[in-house]
This record gives structure tokens, C-alpha cells and sequence, in this order.
């Protein structure tokens, strides 16, 4: 089976302060699921890989571009500024693991559509999953308001 390969950091999330990066995210995400059921009958397998913090120097301060001075507004921003510095040094993933898992998957050309590596990377999901599904079920009644009468 022949495959394509998509990485997309987001997790099934978004966060304050990256609305642009998220809306590319979701962009690649919904590219990748009709991209793969497109491309099914030709034997090619799509795969969005997934995955959490790996320990590189993506979150030191000399890879970012953060302003010299700050304002008291958007403390949301602040916040995820912040933790991502303290993460820095401390992420779970192992990059050498991931190139590793990530080079045998795509000789072996089976993997699933959403591919998610690393455990925060599945708890992050998990909690996403958990608020889409609890948004399901409350508009379970207000969701067949439009329908035409049976």
C-alpha cells in the first residue's frame, strides 16, 4: 500500500492566540479525511500524525519570537506563553522514538487516519473527544428543531 503522510500538531484542539495556525490545522485535517477516502480505491492510505510536546528546542526562548514587551491584555495569551516556556526541557517525547515510528509506518503504509504519538498527545485528544461528545448530548433536543414533520 502506497501512503501520505500529514503531521498536525494541534491535537483536535485550538488554543488562544494561535487562531490562525489552528484554522491551517483544521484545513489539514479536513484535507487528509477527504483526501483518504478519495484516494482509498487506489490503495493509498492517509495518515495525520498526531503528536504531543517532543523534547527539541521548538519551545526555547531563542526559537520563538516573542515581543520585547508585554501588556496586561490577553492574559489567556500570557498564560500559554508561559507554560510552553516552563515546558521547554521537559516534554515527554522522545524525537528519535518518534522519527523512528513515524519512518516504519510509512514503509509499512497502513496506519490509521488520525495517528496520535506520545501520551499527552492521547490525553489531549481524550479530553477533546470527552467536550465534543458532552456538546452532542446537549443539543440532543434542541437538534431536530428544523426537521420537517415525520
Amino acid at each position: 500500500m502506497r501512503g501520505c503522510v500529514h503531521a498536525d500538531r494541534r491535537r483536535g484542539r485550538s488554543c488562544a492566540g494561535r487562531a490562525g495556525r489552528g484554522a491551517g490545522k483544521f484545513a489539514l485535517e479536513g484535507l487528509s479525511e477527504a483526501l483518504a477516502a478519495e484516494m482509498a480505491d487506489f490503495g493509498v492510505n492517509v495518515t495525520i500524525v498526531e503528536p504531543g510536546y517532543f523534547r527539541t528546542e521548538f519551545l526555547a526562548e531563542h526559537s520563538l519570537a516573542l515581543p520585547a514587551e508585554v501588556t496586561a491584555h490577553y492574559p489567556a495569551i500570557r498564560e500559554m506563553t508561559d507554560n510552553h516556556l516552563e515546558l521547554q526541557g521537559s516534554q515527554l517525547g522522545d524525537p528519535v522514538k518518534g522519527a523512528d515510528v513515524i519512518i516504519s509506518q510509512v514503509v509499512a503504509g497502513d496506519g490509521p487516519l488520525r495517528w496520535l504519538l506520545g501520551s499527552d498527545a492521547h490525553s489531549y485528544a481524550t479530553a477533546k473527544v470527552a467536550a465534543l461528545g458532552a456538546n452532542v448530548d446537549a443539543t440532543a433536543l434542541s437538534a431536530p428543531a428544523t426537521d420537517f414533520p415525520a
